[in-house]
């Protein structure tokens, strides 16, 4: 319970008129009370009930200290010493004795403060302890209060029950429960005026738009005041009104603090005022109405008139202040918005923040940031970070879709952090099992909208070595097979690691896949050193065991496609098997080699090795009609493609150079069959543009080479581009057809945990 002064003395009043009022009762006459010093009886008045009242509403409200306990103590000894009859006063000794051990601690612990040492200081808590605990008039009073009424009411030869009973209960009433200060309380509280709890802070010096205000606290004028961002003010910007404001930012100064105030709004976007025919009373300042401009920090939002807290509870501001980032500056346009970063939450690259346009809240991705200073006064300086954000307008979570969102937010416009709060297992799971990945640091999904054209309009995926490519290709590979029912997909792999028991034997069942040992195409070895010659003259072209391996290669794609030794009339996809892994480093293919008057067979490279993969699988789809409605029917997956179709200066001879065309326009030409491309590769700049310019869908993961970054920048922008080298682990920036994404974005890739097939089972176990 919270009485104030005045309450305190009025409750103290109630009760000393109740106790007048009971002592007339019981005992008599205020003359026998005043001049009658032989009638030990009244003893339960004055040192009794009367020194609790005034020691616990006056003398000692909150708590005691050593020296109250030295009056109080005092006062007992005084009052036991001029009992007249002691005989009659049960307990009197032990109330005596406890009075000198109260006085005799209470000195104590004045006389050990001076000294120290761990026993010195055991003894000094010990006696201060009890002196406080025992010493407070609640207490020690009470001990000569309870033994008088006994002694005096109860302890006698006609017994008065009823006088005992009603003064014990009145020694209850005010000890334990305090009827009389809650009534006080109540009442007080029913009829409270409107106080606003106030301190005086400075003054406004300028104002940047209607709503934000820089105010100046002069510490050679006003006194230093604790002030902390978040904090709400009033601001005397008009003539007998207030308006209602929060601290956004401060900016140190030499013997002055400014502070940058935002005004808060209610739903109809005007500021928040508290008129003056509130008659407020403003606790701390000198005067009721202040100057114009001056500025106050609210100490006490509760302070506030109800209608007006209300108001300012609702407010977006007030309600977001703690993911308050800044505000609009500018430099912003329809694609970007500028905003100084202030307050002390973190925000990184990637980040997803919101603004409003038109009062429809959008979404934007933090991109970039910029330091930088300004001059404040004399030789005062303020640093600042300005950061960058691409606009992504706003999220149709019924589609799981970004959608557009026209023009750009007014300048001043607060900037939030976006959160929409912490992500579930399930959450997570969820999302993995129906998306690609997410916005970070919230669940909105970005699901592959069109896997067909994901197919055939050609995929890349880049990044440096072990940043996860090789994860997001079997995702995607699975997540192609679940949602695709007849798609084949071919995989030209001479890393030699995709059927290794971690990689994707741990995203799709192994039955499904076909890959290819040390025994591939051995058909075809005891040809390899073959020279073809006509008459006497050896033909380059026809030498080696190029044309067999070409054979070999289209039977095997038959019978992987359509489980038959021959191209069957109707095109129907046979699925045993979904996956077929080709390593042309295990296939020895020669070609002939023109050298001075001879020829002679070489290994062929992979380059041209993939070629020949690639051109028989379109001579196969070439044999049935083109696919309808953009349907995908094989995906040829290139692993480490830098290597498998390079770029034209990165070729060792002039037959890669002819094997890069050749495959490139496999890809050209194969959509309307139905065939496309995944293209992975840590080295953009060795990667034929000619195929790399085909891909629609890009995903890029970290990526530190300039010529990277710059091929990149075509697709995703400058700002995207910069942020490559910066990307964490499992995030990448994904744009494309097959993502119906409109402009690029920062996403984070899913835990691989949630799409594993062997994590998948042991769930299903548990």
């Amino acid at each position: 319970m919270k009485l104030t002064q005045l309450q305190r003395v009025i409750v103290a009043i109630l009760y000393l008129v109740v106790l007048f009022i009971l002592f007339t009762i019981i005992d008599g006459n205020y003359n026998d009370l005043l001049w009658d010093t032989s009638n030990d009886k009244r003893i339960w008045f004055f040192s009794g009930a009367l020194l609790i009242i005034l020691g616990k509403y006056i003398a000692e409200p909150f708590f005691s200290k050593p020296t109250d306990a030295i009056a109080n103590s005092l006062a007992l000894l005084i009052t036991l010493l001029t009992i007249t009859d002691k005989s009659k006063f049960v307990f009197y000794e032990v109330v005596l004795a406890i009075s000198f051990l109260v006085l005799f601690s209470s000195l104590l612990t004045i006389f050990l403060k001076n000294f120290e040492g761990e026993i010195v200081d055991k003894i000094n808590r010990i006696a201060y302890k009890f002196s406080t605990v025992v010493g407070n008039s609640r207490v020690l009073f009470s001990f000569i209060y309870i033994p008088a009424i006994y002694s005096y009411f109860l302890n006698i030869d006609n017994p008065d029950v009823v006088a005992f009973v009603v003064l014990l209960a009145f020694w209850i009433c005010i000890v334990f429960f305090d009827i009389i200060g809650k009534a006080v309380e109540f009442l007080g509280s029913l009829f409270k005026n409107e106080k606003l709890d106030v301190e005086e802070l400075g003054t406004a010096i300028s104002c940047e738009n209607p709503l934000l205000y820089h105010v100046e606290i002069d510490y050679l004028k006003h006194k230093k005041s604790s002030v902390t961002l978040g904090d709400l003010v009033t601001i005397e910007n008009e003539k007998l009104s207030k308006s209602i404001g929060i601290i956004i930012n401060k900016k140190q100064l030499l013997n002055k603090l400014w502070l940058e105030i935002y005004l808060l709004t209610d739903e109809d976007n005007e500021p928040i005022k508290i008129p003056q025919n509130h008659r407020l009373a403003y606790d701390g300042l000198k005067s009721i109405l202040k100057s114009l401009n001056s500025v106050s920090k609210i100490n006490s939002l509760d302070s506030l008139p109800s209608t007006i807290k209300n108001k300012v509870t609702k407010s977006k501001l007030y309600l977001n202040r703690e993911n308050f980032i800044g505000y609009i500056e500018k430099g912003s346009n329809i694609n970007k918005i500028v905003f100084q970063h202030l307050g002390s939450n973190e925000i990184n690259e990637g980040e997803i923040v919101t603004s409003t346009i038109y009062e429809n809240e959008t979404i934007y991705q933090l991109m970039d940031g910029l330091t930088g200073e300004e001059p404040l006064e004399f030789k005062d300086r303020y640093g600042y970070e300005l950061a960058y954000a691409r606009k992504l307008g706003f999220y149709d979570e019924d589609q799981h879709e970004l959608k557009t969102r026209k023009w750009l937010p007014k300048i001043y416009e607060p900037v939030f952090g976006f959160s929409n709060g912490n992500i579930s297992e399930e959450q997570l799971k969820n999302i993995a099992e129906n998306s690609i990945g997410r916005l970070p640091g919230t669940n909105f999904h970005i699901p592959i909208k069109d896997y067909h054209s994901l197919v055939t309009h050609n995929t890349a995926i880049l990044g440096i070595l072990g940043i996860g490519k090789s994860r997001l290709t079997f995702e995607l590979v699975k997540k192609l097979l679940d949602n695709i029912e007849d798609l084949k997909i071919v995989c030209i792999d001479i890393t030699n690691e995709y059927m290794l028991d971690s990689k994707l034997p741990k995203y799709i069942d192994d039955a499904l896949i076909k890959a290819d040992d040390q025994n591939a195409f051995n058909s075809i070895n005891a040809t390899y050193n073959h020279i073809h010659i006509d008459g006497q003259k050896q033909i380059p072209e026809k030498s080696g065991n190029q044309s067999l391996y070409r054979k070999e290669v289209k039977k095997d794609l038959i019978n992987f496609f359509f489980n038959q030794e021959e191209l069957p009339e109707n095109f129907e996809f046979n699925n045993d098997k979904r996956v077929r892994i080709y390593n042309p480093d295990l296939h020895k293919a020669s070609k002939g080699e023109k050298i001075g008057f001879n020829v002679i067979a070489t290994s062929m490279t992979q380059t041209e090795k993939t070629r020949i993969i690639s051109e028989e699988i379109l001579k196969v789809l070439m044999h049935y009609p083109p696919s309808e409605n953009n349907t995908a029917r094989v995906l040829i997956v290139f692993e480490e493609a830098h290597s498998l179709i390079p770029e034209w200066n990165s070729v060792a001879n002039e037959g890669d150079k002819t094997a890069v065309n050749g495959t490139a326009k496999v890809l050209l030409q194969g959509r309307k069959y139905g065939l496309g491309s995944l293209i992975i590769t840590q080295r953009t700049a060795n990667i034929s543009k000619s195929v790399l310019n085909q891909c629609n869908t890009i995903f890029a993961l970290r990526v530190f080479d300039d010529t990277g970054k710059q091929f990149l920048e075509n697709y995703i922008g400058t700002d995207y581009s910069n942020t490559l080298p910066t990307l964490e682990e499992r995030q990448s920036i994904a744009v494309g057809k097959a993502l119906k994404l409109k402009q690029p974005i920062i996403i984070q890739l899913n835990d691989m945990k949630y799409i594993m097939k062997n994590q998948e089972q042991e769930q299903q176990e548990e």
